[in-house]
């Protein structure tokens, strides 16, 4: 297990998800090419340029570790004290 700091972790959060937008545009658009069998090309064969399996498996871990990340960050906010001057009562009750 390794250990890294919350502003890590969030910039890793940020990445993650660009890389899972990719992967899902790869597994939705790009993924099959047509190839002709005869010269006539009327016999179109489409072929996955990827395999989905893949892309979806990697999709999936991408979306494990940005749940892990997002555990790991609130359970270290929970952990962190901040002491601050700041009267809440006063502040929120009525006029």
């Amino acid at each position: 297990m390794t250990t890294h700091s919350v502003n890590a972790l969030l910039s890793m959060q940020k990445a993650l998800v660009q890389r899972r937008q990719q992967l899902n545009d790869v597994k939705n658009s790009a993924t099959s090419r047509s190839r002709y069998f005869d010269r006539s090309e009327q016999t179109r064969v489409d072929e996955p340029t990827y395999d989905i399996k893949a892309v979806d498996k990697k999709i999936v871990n991408i979306n494990n570790a940005l749940f892990h990340i997002d555990q790991k960050i609130k359970e270290s906010n929970a952990k962190t004290m901040i002491e601050i001057n700041i009267d809440y009562e006063s502040l929120a009750s009525e006029i």
